[in-house]
């Protein structure tokens, strides 16, 4: 029972501290930004981690003073420190966004939850809402990120001027700190909503496996 007790732990915290690396390419982005370096060379693989210790070493490599023997809650101090101190760049148009979403994303795991998030953005740049996934923290199933957001947005009595129905008006967009899932893409696609994203999702990821869905006729 002791053996079991541990191991459910250990599983738990390997839950929280891997999914912070949704972050890892919101900073490792923003420091390729500022050198001459093709961002495209950075390999899918990369944004796979399967254990703490290929996490650690990953962030440990970034701009954030993380070590190797920080524990987790030195580990999100310090990236919360430099997420809230970065400058988004001019040059690029969405830095903005990709701030938010990964400032939204540490909410979620500083809650003791996956650290993905996603933000709504009207047609003037503004943003209208945000939410984070939630899991583990409400034992639901169905909160992913951009789930969570837009349950969130559609029952509010201020959507009703953004929507037809069920669907959402153009001009907004979701813009999420992970490449949406197979149950995320088809209800960002049934909403009829523009989506962009941070980060790739080798594993789960559905933008690039768009074609295994089913086609009419």
């Amino acid at each position: 029972m002791a053996a079991a007790r541990y191991k459910t732990k250990n599983i738990q915290f390997m839950r929280k501290i891997i999914s912070s690396c949704i972050l890892l390419i919101f900073i490792a982005e923003t420091t390729v930004a500022q050198q001459p370096i093709n961002t495209d060379t950075v390999p899918q693989s990369y944004f796979v981690t399967y254990s703490k210790d290929e996490y650690m070493q990953k962030i440990s490599a970034l701009p954030c003073g993380i070590t190797n023997t920080d524990n987790l809650a030195t580990v999100l101090k310090k990236l919360q420190i430099f997420i809230n101190n970065y400058k988004p760049n001019k040059k690029y148009a969405d830095d903005v966004y990709a701030k938010a979403s990964a400032i939204e994303a540490l909410k979620g795991i500083k809650e003791g939850g996956y650290g993905i998030a996603a933000i709504l953005i009207d047609s003037t740049g503004k943003i209208i809402e945000q939410a984070h996934n939630s899991q583990l923290q409400l034992h639901r199933s169905d909160l992913h990120g951009e789930m969570a957001l837009l349950t969130k947005f559609e029952q509010r009595r201020t959507a009703r001027k953004y929507q037809n129905e069920y669907t959402l008006k153009p001009g907004l967009t979701v813009f999420s700190s992970a490449e949406p899932c197979p149950m995320c893409f088809m209800r960002l696609a049934i909403a009829g909503v523009n989506t962009k994203y941070c980060t790739p999702g080798p594993d789960d990821g559905m933008v690039n496996r768009v074609n295994c869905l089913p086609r009419p006729g």
